[in-house]
């Protein structure tokens, strides 16, 4: 249930902004760990890059919407990975090797 930039996810922070439509992959680069800590606790917006080249004031959704949001077309196809909902890291089919889990 992460949105961390791990590997699983691209290694980007997986952020929404505006309505909340779409999860966006930012470059985890982009933003430390700290920036982030700070920007939940103070409730600031984050503004950086997403992968799609959409530029925007990020923030980290809540835990339902990192589950169940539909994610960035444009970024998952950057990333190479296949579009769906919620973080990558939290799709089975992205993550367990094709010949089955070890």
């Amino acid at each position: 249930m992460t949105a961390h930039p791990i590997p699983e996810n691209g290694r980007c922070w997986w952020l929404v902004s505006g309505k909340e439509r779409r999860l966006h992959a930012v470059a985890g680069q982009r933003i430390t760990a700290e920036q982030m800590r700070t920007a939940i606790d103070d409730a600031r917006l984050i503004p950086a890059p997403a992968v799609c080249g959409l530029r925007r004031r990020w923030w980290m959704p809540g835990l339902y919407s990192r589950l169940g949001r539909r994610r960035c077309t444009p970024c998952c196809h950057t990333l190479g990975i296949p579009p769906g909902y919620g973080t990558p890291a939290n799709e089975q089919d992205i993550n367990t090797p094709k010949d089955g889990p070890s």
